[in-house]
C-alpha cells in the first residue's frame, strides 16, 4: 500500500470514528505534513481522496472541512468529445449568454437560469453547438467572460462550473437522442436543414437531489458516452 493510501486511511478512521466532528475543520497541512512524515505532495494526495469522496471540502486559503461521515463516489461521464489530442486543438466561441426564466428544462420551474451558448470548433472545423443552463442562486456571480477566457476555451460547462466554482456534483444523469438538426444548427455545420444530428443532455445534482445545472450538445458525430461509478480500491485510490 503506498505512503498516501496509509494517510488516507488514518485520516478516513479519524473522520468515520468522530475524533474529526463534522463541521470542523481538520488540522493545517502544515501541521499534517510534520505529523505524518510526509511532503506537501504525498499528503495532497490523501486529501483529494477524501474530497472526492465527499468526505471533506477544501477551499483554498483555509483549512479543508469534514462533510460527511459516508463517502459518496463521484459519477464521471467519458464521452467521444474528450479526446485528449481533440481537446487541445479545440476552441469555442460564446453566441449567446442570457439570464431569463428557465423555459427548455422544466426541471427549473420558475427558478432564474443563466443560458450560455457556445459553437466548438476542432481544427477550424465546425464540431458542436453547446447550450447550459445554470441557477442563478448556484453561482450569483457567472458572466460571459468566464467563457471568454483562453484557460476555458475548450473546457465542457461541468470542467467550469466544478473547477472553478467548486459546484460539488453527487449525481449526474445522461440521455441522447436523434434530432433534426434547426435553421441556425445546420447553417453552422453547413448542412441541408433537418439534417439527422445527436442530441445529448447532462443533468448535474446536489447531495439533495436537487438540480445544479443543464449541459445540452449537439453534433453531427455520433457521441459515445462511458458512465463510470467510481470507487477506487485501497491499491488504487483517484
Amino acid at each position: 500500500m503506498s505512503v498516501y493510501n496509509r494517510i488516507y486511511n488514518n485520516m478516513l478512521e479519524l473522520i468515520q470514528s468522530g475524533s474529526w466532528r463534522i463541521g470542523e475543520q481538520i488540522p493545517s497541512e502544515n501541521f499534517l505534513k510534520n505529523h505524518y512524515g510526509v511532503n506537501r505532495l504525498t499528503l495532497r494526495k490523501a486529501l483529494d481522496i477524501l474530497a472526492n469522496e465527499n468526505l471533506i471540502t477544501k477551499k483554498k486559503g483555509s483549512r479543508a472541512k469534514v462533510i460527511s461521515r459516508r463517502a459518496v463516489y463521484k459519477v464521471y461521464c467519458l464521452t467521444s468529445l474528450d479526446d485528449p489530442v481533440l481537446k487541445k486543438k479545440r476552441v469555442s466561441i460564446v453566441i449567446n449568454f442570457t439570464k431569463k426564466k428557465s423555459i427548455t428544462s422544466k426541471n427549473y420551474f420558475k427558478d432564474y437560469v443563466f443560458e450560455i451558448q457556445r459553437c466548438f470548433f476542432d481544427n477550424k472545423e465546425p464540431a458542436y453547438i453547446a447550450r447550459g443552463q445554470v441557477l442563478v442562486k448556484s453561482v450569483p456571480d457567472l458572466n460571459e467572460k468566464i467563457f471568454s477566457l483562453q484557460k476555458y476555451n475548450n473546457a465542457s460547462l461541468s470542467e467550469i462550473l466544478v473547477n472553478k466554482y467548486n459546484l460539488k456534483v453527487y449525481k449526474q444523469q445522461v440521455t441522447s437522442t436523434s434530432v433534426l438538426l434547426s435553421k441556425d444548427e445546420s447553417e453552422f455545420f453547413n448542412v441541408p436543414r433537418n439534417s439527422a444530428g445527436t442530441k445529448w443532455v447532462s443533468f448535474y445534482f446536489d447531495n439533495k437531489n436537487q438540480l445544479l445545472f443543464t449541459d445540452t450538445e449537439i453534433s453531427l458525430k455520433k457521441i459515445e458516452i462511458e458512465m463510470i461509478n467510481k470507487q477506487p480500491t485501497n491499491d488504487e485510490k483517484i
